[in-house]
């Protein structure tokens, strides 16, 4: 496979919430649609991205596959569409699940093709005769993850947090975690009354799930005859995976797929939310998720890691500048924007909710802005011997090398900076003191 870089689409593509999925020789590509220094999440029609599933390098953007305003409850077109799946039916058709804005369930559109366009079909409705607030427990309808199994297609969601947020009805029959319930034929109507599978906010203690309890993003898989189970935690920044012998549990917490922050126990990056999925691949497995750029929670880009599966297990992957490929960098000019982590002092800080970018070095299209008392990261490098740095807005300051987490010197920020730095397989982490902020515009490796 050739070099392909994160974020997947370029920088000017803001696709996070992707949920992969392979339909007639294509990897598809499914998520919601922020855009650049967005001030609110998803905002965008739906697009889809695919590529053929014997060259992932390769992908083309589908265009629009379902506008804002094609749903009734938005006829003028002003809510966001919130973090879809897709799920081709028993029928051959596609569904497409999707929440939207300030509307209380999960609504279904549906095309005869996984590349669309979709059109409205309906609500997802209780079994007839249920009523959802005679139930014990009944699930906000979030983040739906399908999932199919013969004639059986089963729909995941649910969203837990303790704190009120407008628009949306959180009481706390609703907050306990993640649901799984089966679909009738007809794709829109519960077969079950659904059932109660991963904890969520305050219901983990005593259980696999207690440091990790469930938040949002659920996602079904297959695997060797078990289910996982693949959902963000109240962490926020981590995928997390559970699995079980049965579809509607019981489950047990087993790990962390990928965190877009922390790596062994230290936050790496500035860091707000996540969301994605895997897929399998013939004999390899790779884990899609998001990276946050421009200093907001609104401006999230898709990114990939190949992933290890061994004897049902994940092994946790790791953020990289080379992403899907798995391939070390090749010798040259990159991009500053394809840095894997970026942070202020120590450890990460928290992106907060808002619409107004917070005072921290981020990721702004192809270049990392902002740093002052910053940490940029870039890794696997192959072969390397030189790191040359092009700057704008220096005036005075220091950056400090890293290679593989070793200090590798020390140079006065100027436009133009050069550091030698050997090393085989490395991870190349450049920490900045500068009086005002500057811009790294490209980084370079010589080997």
């Amino acid at each position: 496979m050739k070099q392909i870089l994160n974020p997947l689409f370029g920088f000017d593509e803001y696709t996070p919430d992707c949920e992969p999925h392979v339909f007639a020789g294509r990897l598809y590509l499914y998520g919601s649609h922020d855009v650049y220094r967005g001030d609110r999440y998803s905002p965008g029609d739906y697009t889809a991205w695919s590529c053929p599933v014997d060259d992932l390098s390769d992908w083309r953007c589908e265009g629009v596959i379902y506008r804002r305003g094609q749903d009734p409850h938005d006829p003028a077109g002003t809510r966001c569409l919130y973090a879809p799946d897709v799920i081709d039916g028993p029928d051959g058709k596609y569904y497409l699940y999707y929440e939207l804005e300030g509307v209380d369930g999960i609504s279904v559109a549906v095309s005869e093709s996984p590349a669309g366009p979709f059109s409205y079909y309906g609500q997802v409705a209780y079994p007839a005769g249920v009523k959802r607030e005679e139930l014990p427990f009944y699930p906000f309808g979030f983040d739906p993850g399908l999932y199919r199994e013969g004639s059986h297609v089963y729909l995941a969601l649910g969203f837990s947090v303790d704190f009120p947020i407008a628009g949306m009805d959180l009481k706390p029959q609703n907050m306990k975690g993640a649901i799984i319930t089966e679909l009738e034929a007809d794709m829109r109507t519960m077969k079950t009354i659904p059932q109660y599978v991963i904890p969520g906010c305050g219901q983990g203690k005593g259980t696999s799930f207690a440091g990790h309890e469930f938040l949002e993003a659920s996602s079904l898989r297959k695997y060797d005859g078990k289910y996982y189970f693949i959902y963000s935690s109240q962490h926020q920044h981590e995928l997390c995976w559970a699995v079980s012998d049965s579809i509607f549990g019981p489950y047990e917490y087993q790990g962390v797929l990928i965190s877009n922050a922390m790596e062994d126990g230290h936050l790496r990056g500035n860091w707000a939310n996540n969301h994605g999925s895997v897929v399998q691949i013939a004999d390899r497995f790779y884990v899609f998720y998001h990276r946050h750029t421009c200093g907001t929670q609104y401006s999230r880009q898709a990114c990939a890691e190949p992933v290890r599966f061994e004897n049902g297990r994940f092994l946790t992957a790791v953020m990289s500048t080379e992403g899907i490929s798995g391939n070390d960098l090749e010798p040259g000019r990159y991009a500053a924007g394809h840095a894997c982590f970026v942070r202020d002092g120590a450890d990460g800080t928290f992106i907060p909710f808002g619409a107004v970018p917070v005072d921290t070095a981020r990721i702004d299209r192809d270049r990392v802005i902002n740093i002052r008392e910053s940490a940029v990261v870039f890794r696997h490098i192959r072969k390397l011997k030189e790191i040359g740095l092009e700057l704008s807005g220096t005036a005075g300051g220091t950056v400090e090398l890293f290679i593989n987490g070793a200090y590798a010197g020390t140079e006065a920020l100027q436009d133009s900076v050069r550091f030698a730095a050997a090393a085989e397989h490395a991870e190349a982490e450049l920490r900045f003191r500068s009086p005002v902020p500057v811009s790294l515009l490209t980084v370079s490796f010589t080997d």
